[in-house]
């Protein structure tokens, strides 16, 4: 019998479901009408394809608009609104409810490229009809990805406006969705707990304006290609480049920002292959730029300019590949789960990546070239220099987090890096250094030919002070890698020379300094790295005089302390103590207060409250606290803590039995133990209850309880008639803890113990670990420079271009 189902909306999925076709038709129209409009003169195609565009336009707005309102009015009754979402989440999250899955980020991708074709097609002229047919396709693949049809027995992509909760095939079943009323029971799954930041408020959205900048100059390589204009296609992508690099910079940064702020992984890159993808893509965007920088100013470097241009729009579709294909599952923390689309995205790729080796194969012999040979003393050479070692770094990046397509495709078994900042970081540093000197230098080369006596003149200032503050740095750093000095030349001189050049030549005009000021900020990006990350000090050394080791294997005392509340104890150069914790909503936060010490008297110097977020559902999220200072930063984050005390009982209760083995460290509710021992009792004499044939087994552990407080604790397994077993229990009431010896594994030598504790109120304590990041503002302050300095040069160059006359 058909059940009435009550409270739903399915209004919403019908009009979401309609603008989805609506765009992938409208996005297939445009596509057509502009390759037709393209090939001949007639203004009715044009007019076609950009109505068509408009209409699909209009569809993606409806799409934005239609899930934004479901998402805002907690409509459960839908699986994408269930699973991302819940009545406990604070409304702000409700943006980052829509971009979290799979659906709603590729409609914000699509999003992205209405809002920059609009501002393209004001000023586009005649590359109209073969930039927005380039443009329009790709609309049509990423609205392939929300149709959720099937077509020959193959779903083409996942709707978020169709699947309801109750249909869905893991949900079907389930008694739940046979009561009409459901939707009164059920409350949504929930923002994951890493997510619930506001950093997931902005930095996915720029992230995606990034990637979708990239489309812009591929589009008008694409045209100049088609169109046998090879070289006017730049002048129009030019300024849509160093856009596209400002912001797509912006958004890894941010990334990077969010990571030191709000995961517990102790730092800002990770070299995760997430990061990876969208890292790789900035590298060859940055490269194509300043190539077709070099192609206005000298007409060299055209086929490398194209080649960096088509492959960093490639890139980011293999990123996409490699992060929403499952692929990555087991390599990454937060890698999408294959939605089954993981065809649909290779499709994608392929085409692009057939369409533009065509194009350049065909149109190769008939690219014009420079004649003239490049001086060793040119701008334009030492910029190709510097794009070639990026176009490396990026290849070298790309192979490694690639290892898992790779396995996959060859049958290999190619492993991973074990430690992977180790691995990258041994690869990229000879690479930043060349960048870190050619930024150094290069703004003081002419185009074709540069003086190198006056050239030396000019660099020589900075040059010795360069040399000067990397020996003062590295010395009082005590800096003993030979690598690590050279890219600290690198990054000062490159600071350094672009600061002269500012100053000397540009006399300190910030409208012409773009360059200079980005240059800056990338010099500080490395530097600042490279001092905070190589030179970072663990000064959570465990000094309680207790082993931690045994809480798993990341607890090394050398790393993490163990502070019982009320205790004070050394730790860097101060003392701390951890005075409690404090539940503020979701968050247990606790609380550890710095101390310094003066006069035999201490003194609070700051205090910091790293929590713990508290997610049944999805599990626990350990989130890092910070103390900022200008020379350095004190991160803290608590790696094992207890979140919940009970009232004071003085009952004894059984616990879950332990297996342990000699030398392991057990942690109760009142009391921490620690194995001594395993042994035979020869001698029972005088133990009551006990036969002289009695074998006798002892277990002795060492217990220490909340008050640091030490004891001895035993228990003896008993074997009478090599049949008969039984435990003696050994108690300490001082701990209130009772163990007993209830199995032995002879080959292993793993005991299994009966634990009864008095169920009383104990002494709080938390394991925590600190981290000192020296001159680690040099890198945020880098991060800054580079986008001023990146958005100036982008503004006078807009400023500067006359439109008219360049799509004319």
């Amino acid at each position: 019998m058909e059940i009435s189902f009550q409270g739903e909306h399915l209004l919403p999925g019908y009009l979401g479901h309609f603008f989805v076709v609506l765009s992938f038709v409208a996005a297939g129209l445009a596509t057509f009408s502009f390759i037709k409009a393209s090939r001949s003169s007639e203004q009715s195609w044009l007019k076609l394809g950009r109505n068509s565009f408009y209409v699909h336009a209009i569809a993606v707005f409806g799409m934005v608009a239609t899930l934004f309102y479901m998402l805002a009015n907690q409509m459960y009754e839908y699986h994408y609104v269930w699973q991302h979402s819940n009545s406990e989440m604070p409304m702000r999250y409700i943006f980052s409810c829509f971009w979290e899955g799979q659906e709603g980020s590729f409609l914000l991708w699509t999003f992205w490229h209405v809002i920059l074709s609009f501002f393209l097609l004001r000023r586009i002229g005649r590359w109209e009809a073969p930039v927005m047919a380039t443009v329009s396709s790709a609309q049509v693949f990423l609205s392939s990805m929300l149709l959720g049809v099937f077509i020959l027995g193959y779903k083409l992509g996942s709707n978020p406006f169709t699947i309801l909760l109750r249909e869905h095939p893991d949900f079907a079943a389930l008694p739940l969705f046979r009561n009409p009323g459901y939707l009164e029971m059920l409350d949504g799954r929930g923002l994951n707990p890493l997510l619930q930041n506001y950093w997931m408020t902005i930095h996915p959205p720029t992230l995606f304006l990034g990637f979708a900048s990239t489309l812009i100059p591929f589009a008008f390589a694409i045209a100049g290609l088609i169109r046998k204009e090879y070289t006017e296609w730049m002048k129009p992508a030019l300024p849509w480049a160093f856009f596209g690099v400002m912001i797509l910079g912006t958004g890894i940064l941010m990334g990077g920002a969010w990571a030191y702020e709000a995961l517990s992984f102790g730092g800002f890159w990770a070299w995760d292959p997430v990061e990876n993808a969208s890292l790789v893509p900035w590298l060859t965007f940055v490269g194509s730029a300043h190539l077709m920088l070099i192609h206005k100013n000298k007409g060299s470097s055209l086929f490398s300019a194209l080649f960096l241009t088509l492959i960093t729009f490639l890139l980011i579709l293999y990123s996409t590949f490699l992060t929403r294909s499952g692929i990555l599952g087991e390599t990454s923390v937060h890698a999408f789960t294959d939605l089954g689309m993981s065809g649909q995205l290779l499709i994608y790729l392929l085409f692009y990546v057939l369409v533009s080796a065509y194009l350049l194969i065909r149109h190769y012999k008939s690219l014009p070239r420079n004649k003239t040979e490049e001086s060793l003393w040119s701008r334009e050479f030492w910029m190709f220099i510097g794009s070639l070692t990026l176009l490396i770094a990026a290849f070298q990046i790309s192979f490694s987090t690639s290892l898992p397509v790779i396995n996959k495709l060859f049958g290999t078994k190619l492993a991973s890096p074990v430690d992977a900042i180790e691995h990258y970081n041994s690869w990229q540093v000879p690479f930043a250094v060349v960048i870190g000197l050619i930024i150094g230098f290069g703004q003081f080369l002419r185009y074709k030919k540069t003086d190198p006596k006056k050239l030396f003149k000019q660099i020589f200032g900075a040059l010795l002070g360069s040399l000067i503050l990397c020996f003062l740095i590295g010395m009082s750093l005590g800096m003993s890698n030979p690598f690590y000095i050279a890219l600290l030349f690198a990054s000062i001189f490159a600071v350094a020379g672009n600061l002269n050049y500012f100053i000397s030549v540009l006399k300190g005009k910030f409208k012409f300094a773009g360059a200079s000021i980005a240059h800056i900020g990338f010099g500080l990006i490395l530097l600042g790295a490279l001092i905070s990350t190589s030179m970072s000090t663990k000064i959570s050394v465990n000094t309680s005089g207790i082993d931690i080791s045994s809480l798993g294997e990341t607890m090394d005392n050398r790393e993490n302390i163990l502070l019982m509340k009320g205790d004070t104890l050394p730790m860097g150069n101060y003392n701390i103590t951890y005075s409690g914790k404090v539940k503020d909503g979701k968050n247990v936060k606790f609380q550890v207060k710095f101390l310094n010490e003066e006069n035999g008297e201490y003194a609070e110097a700051f205090k910091l409250e790293p929590f713990v977020q508290l997610n049944p559902r999805m599990g626990n999220v350990p989130e890092p606290d910070t103390k900022h200072f200008l020379s350095h930063d004190i991160y803290t984050h608590v790696t094992y803590a207890i979140l919940e005390q009970r009232d004071e009982d003085l009952k004894f209760e059984e616990q879950e039995d332990r297996n342990v083995k000699v030398g392991d460290t057990l942690f109760f509710e009142n009391s921490i133990a620690y194995f001594d021992s395993l042994y035979r009792i020869t001698d029972v004499s005088g133990i009551e209850g006990l036969k002289d044939e009695d074998l006798v087994v002892n277990a002795q552990f060492t217990l220490w309880d909340f008050n640091t407080k030490k004891h001895k604790i035993n228990t003896q397994l008993v074997l009478r008639d090599s049949s008969y077993t039984m435990t003696m229990k050994g108690l300490n009431e001082e701990a209130g803890l009772e163990l007993g010896f209830k199995k032995l594994d002879p080959e292993t030598g793993i005991i299994t113990l009966s634990v009864s504790e008095r169920a009383q109120k104990k002494r709080d304590f938390i394991v925590m670990q600190a981290i000192v990041f020296p001159y680690i503002n040099l890198l945020w302050l880098g991060c800054i420079l580079l986008i001023i300095g990146t958005f100036i040069a982008l503004f006078t160059r807009i400023r500067n271009t006359n439109w008219k006359k360049l799509t004319a």
